[in-house]
């Protein structure tokens, strides 16, 4: 069964667009390379610290006395990275220390003298960031959630790291230690996985199963054994994947969206959506994911998205409010289940306004009830 040519034309349309950003974020390796820290502050000791847990090999330019405890500590412990490296050198930066630097950090005292190091280091070919200075940084860098190898950024692109700490601290709490031991499990078996499993739902099927359990527990011992058994289990038996899940997005908040519903969209393939979805409650969708608008009352869809399903797609149909309350659900439901295709549904919040005369109306009740209450005016 074909999907009919009209929704055929609206899902090979272009994906949804990126919403602007303040800056691009991207993920620079730099185990083996050089990197350049001029000054000896405690700032400056961070950034040398973080560049050596890259890997790099760092080339610090301060006179000895200039360097702060912080720093001392550093060069005596040295890296966290086994390909790390720490090299001081007794002297101030000058314009030769650039040839075959990959990144270069500097905490200069004025203005005058990030400038020269700046147009010193861009000369050269050199991304430059010249701390607590803006206007010298080709470079920015964020709050950073250390799971590695999964890391986190967070940038408000300068605008308030404060925030940006606060946000850390959240995610810091919600991410498990044992991300860590997942993550270099999921490198151990990546190759392996995708040699076996071709791309599409049954790949993704198993990842996300994968997911499930990194959020459950620790990996126990054999871990990789059990997974790749799994693996053939998918390749030697393999199961319808395509699926239908009606979600309710509430009252158009992406706050108030569930977990489960946030889910559902971050698995999607294809998203039938009500026109006056929010934008903010689409972008929580798979970037991936096919994204339709269509009329409520359309006609003749479900074989359109049965034949999505037979084809291993996995279909959220999106509305707005609470599915089950809104017309020409039901129908809908036992329309696809006609055809053979099961149908999971995710409420939405339901959010009746709340008047302040209503309140006070039920709060004088409550005052004939119970004579000794009484409202704070």
């Amino acid at each position: 069964m074909a999907a009919s040519p009209s929704l055929r034309s609206d899902l090979a349309q272009k994906p949804q667009r990126v919403t602007a950003l303040a800056t691009l974020p991207l993920f620079w390796p730099l185990n083996g390379k050089q990197a350049v820290v001029a000054g000896g502050s405690d700032a400056a000791a961070w950034k040398a610290e973080l560049l050596a847990a890259c890997g790099a090999e760092v080339h610090v330019y301060a006179p000895r006395a200039s360097l702060s405890d912080v720093f001392l500590d550093l060069l005596a412990r040295g890296p966290a990275h086994e390909h790390g490296l720490i090299i001081h050198h007794d002297q101030a930066w000058h314009e030769g220390v650039f040839r075959d630097a990959a990144i270069a950090i500097a905490d200069c005292n004025d203005r005058s003298e990030a400038e020269a190091f700046f147009r010193a280091g861009r000369g050269a070919g050199v991304p430059v960031n010249v701390i607590d200075k803006p206007a010298f940084c080709a470079f920015q860098f964020g709050s950073i959630v250390n799971r590695s190898p999964v890391v986190v950024a967070i940038s408000t692109d300068g605008a308030a790291p404060i925030l940006a700490q606060a946000i850390r601290r959240r995610i810091e709490a919600l991410l498990p230690p044992a991300l860590k031991h997942w993550a270099t499990v999921a490198q151990a078996i990546r190759d392996r996985v995708n040699a076996r499993l071709k791309p599409g739902s049954a790949r993704r099927a198993f990842w996300e199963r994968f997911v499930d359990r990194v959020f459950l527990d620790a990996p126990e011992e054999g871990v990789e054994t059990r997974l790749m058994a799994e693996v053939d289990r998918l390749v030697t038996r393999p199961s319808a994947i395509g699926r239908v899940t009606i979600v309710g997005a509430g009252p158009g908040d992406a706050e108030l969206l569930t977990l489960k519903a946030v889910r559902a969209l971050q698995a999607a393939d294809v998203i039938l959506f009500d026109e006056w979805i929010p934008d903010d409650v689409l972008e929580l969708a798979r970037r991936e994911a096919r994204r339709v608008p269509v009329a409520p009352s359309a006609k003749g869809r479900s074989r359109d998205i049965a034949a999505l399903v037979g084809e291993g797609k996995r279909v959220v149909r999106l509305r707005s409010g609470n599915p089950m309350a809104l017309a020409g659900t039901v129908e809908e439901i036992a329309a696809l289940e006609g055809l053979g295709v099961p149908v999971e549904i995710v409420p939405g919040v339901e959010a009746a306004p709340c008047r302040s005369d209503v309140i006070q109306v039920a709060f004088r009740r409550r005052e004939v009830s119970q004579p000794g209450l009484r409202a704070a005016h």
